[in-house]
């Protein structure tokens, strides 16, 4: 319920045990690792980053041959991807291996099988276009003696442009001095072999011309048939060759896991040095300041001195008034809670000083995500969904929060399912609401969810408030408050105890909130007649309260239209013929009830975080931290250690 309290470390060694100290720093994983003061930066020499250009060249180089490797390697089984526990081995076994040879060989083995396919598809490409020409001039039968003319006659290949009434072929075929022979035509051309005597070659080239004849220097010395067929079985080789090495790529499942561990290795190597160019390097003295969760810091470091034999300066002291503004935040939260503050990050983490609104957001998120799904059904297959990858699937702790969260919203659908009486959109035996025969109920239900989760943000704008502007908290929170519950009292009065004299009472106390509004707001204001403008102007902010609550109107009309759809689909099928009913029917409302599930969680998510965002910080919370960002491995292949 709270934001963790960070104290700075502080951390000296010798320039031989650096290496050591930012290992143990990793190992520890909960510390971050700030920029030591940046006046002393510019006095001092920084760091050589060349060993981390090397670093993060090797991560990339190993990134990109596994994900070439992907392309190329049978998709792994649903058993070795989620229920097979990965590999557990500690970074100091891994660091002392061959890995970085092993690798280096191995992307090399597979950056030259790539060039090597590339060679051979290139060549394939090459041959495909030859290949083409061949093909259109199978059927010529003669060659053309560039080199060795014929004695008394000139034989020319190539092509004139393909038109609709056969403009160019016609001119050429009247013409008495060629002889024309036909091998081929196409949507864009016609190839023609044509003959004519030497002694009209002036005449003849000049007519071609005209006719937009393009002669084809033809340099082959076999027939395009013979060709053809040599580049047939060409191809077939090279195709072959491809398939091999593809195949053999395909084989490599056990570089690929070596990959997997190389990626944490350089990954982790990355980080590190990363982190040591934020420290100073002073004669023989490497320091290094960090962020640490206070409840963690003692035992902490008294695992680093170990880890180093008591050869390191190790300190922590609480942050300065003056360094909050830099401290990293990170929330904790119940384990019920903490799911709950991936909605928090979305919007932005709290200040270090600030307040967080996890535990306040997480009851409405709750009700309001499961009212507009309001599906004993729909929650049955949440449920299910998120509690079997939990139960028995490896998953990443990023992915495991989330599941958490979407897993304990289920319950919200299934208490809403079981309070609208509805099952796969249709009705159950028992029900206490139905959202489409008491809609003023659930209407005012939704409404009056909305009022209370208005009230609760102004009452938390008064409290963070109250101590260091009590004139702000009041007018931007009490006396909204009060306005609004005199409102609600003028309106449920006369409809709940039928007395009139409730209206009159309720309008006083909003009148009179008002007034304290305009007051305070001109003894806020240096100039008295602006600040009584700007309350006037404040108050016309009843008409933005007035839309907040209209907007929780969602929550029934989600519910209303998700159960619809649903009974909607049920109809569909059920008016299908028997047998299709029993066969194609089975499999179409299983899509169609999917496909609205699908629709139905996305919906409710969206709108659900948007009145947390909209309609309940916007009354209080000012978002501004920055996350908790500790030094420590990628722990997405194997388990450290």
């Amino acid at each position: 319920m709270a934001i963790a309290r960070m104290a700075k470390v502080l951390a000296i060694v010798e320039e031989e045990n650096r290496e050591n100290l930012m290992q143990a720093f990793q190992k520890m994983q909960n510390i971050q690792v700030k920029t030591i003061d940046s006046e002393l930066l510019e006095k001092e020499p920084k760091l050589d980053s060349k060993k981390l250009t090397e670093y993060m060249d090797q991560l990339e180089n190993v990134r990109s041959a596994k994900k070439y490797l992907e392309s190329y390697l049978s998709s792994e089984s649903f058993k070795d991807k989620y229920l097979t526990p990965l590999p557990e081995m500690s970074m100091e076994e891994i660091e002392k291996s061959q890995i970085v040879e092993e690798t280096r060989e191995i992307t090399q083995k597979i950056w030259q099988q790539k060039k090597t396919l590339e060679e051979i598809n290139s060549q394939i490409q090459i041959n495909e276009n030859e290949a083409e020409f061949y093909h259109k001039w199978r059927n010529l039968k003669a060659l053309p003696e560039y080199h060795n003319e014929y004695r008394y006659t000139r034989l020319l290949l190539g092509t004139i442009p393909q038109t609709a009434d056969n403009e160019y072929y016609d001119v050429l075929k009247q013409d008495n001095r060629i002889s024309i022979e036909e091998i081929y035509q196409s949507k864009d051309e016609i190839g023609l072999t044509i003959a004519f005597d030497k002694d009209d070659s002036f005449e003849v080239n000049q007519f071609l011309n005209q006719n937009r004849f393009q002669a084809l220097d033809y340099r082959f010395k076999d027939l395009p048939a013979k060709l053809l067929e040599a580049a047939h079985l060409e191809a077939e080789t090279l195709r072959k060759k491809a398939q091999a090495l593809r195949k053999e790529l395909g084989s490599y499942r056990k570089e690929y896991n070596q990959l997997k561990i190389a990626e944490e290795v350089f990954y982790a190597k990355a980080e590190r040095q990363k982190a040591t160019e934020l420290g100073l390097q002073k004669s023989d003295l490497f320091a290094l300041e960090g962020w640490i969760e206070e409840s963690k810091a003692q035992a902490s470091l008294d695992q680093v001195r170990q880890a180093l034999n008591g050869e390191v300066y190790l300190d922590y002291v609480t942050p300065t008034d003056e360094e909050h503004e830099e401290v990293p935040i990170q929330l904790k939260n119940h384990p019920l809670i903490e799911p709950f503050e991936t909605v928090t990050s979305m919007y932005g983490l709290p200040a270090y000083k600030g307040f967080d609104p996890t535990s306040s957001l997480m009851p409405y998120y709750w009700i309001f995500f499961g009212m507009m799904i309001a599906d004993l059904g729909y929650g049955i297959l949440l449920w299910l969904g998120t509690f079997i990858p939990l139960k028995f699937f490896n998953i990443e702790a990023g992915m495991r929060k989330n599941l958490r969260f979407f897993h304990l919203l289920s319950y919200a659908v299934l208490l809403w399912g079981l309070i609208y009486g509805s099952f796969f959109g249709e009705s159950l035996p028992f029900k206490l609401l139905s959202p489409t025969e008491d809609v003023i109920q659930v209407l005012a239900l939704s409404i009056g969810l909305g009022f209370i989760q208005i009230i609760h943000g102004l009452f938390l704008n008064t409290k963070l408030n109250w101590v260091s502007d009590r004139l702000g908290a009041i007018k931007d929170g009490l006396a909204w408050i009060v306005m609004l519950f005199g409102f609600l009292i003028s309106v449920l009065g006369p409809m709940l105890f039928n007395l009139q004299t409730l209206k009159q009472l309720g309008l006083y106390i909003a009148g009179f909130a008002a007034i304290t509004i305009l007051i305070v707001a001109s003894l806020k204001g240096k100039n008295k007649l602006i600040g009584f403008g700007a309350g006037l102007y404040d108050l016309y902010g009843i008409s933005s309260y007035l839309g907040d609550l209209v907007s929780y109107s969602r929550l029934m009309a989600l519910g209303i239209a998700g159960g619809s759809i649903a009974l909607a689909f049920n109809i569909l099928v059920a008016y299908l013929p028997p047998v299709a009913r029993f066969s194609v029917g089975i499999i179409l409302i299983i899509v169609l009830q999917l496909f609205n599930f699908g629709l139905s969680v996305l919906s409710a998510y969206v709108h659900s975080a948007r009145l947390i965002f909209v309609e309940f910080f916007g009354k209080f919370y000012e978002a501004g931290g920055q996350a908790f960002a500790p030094l420590k491995y990628l722990g997405k292949y194997i388990n450290i250690k």
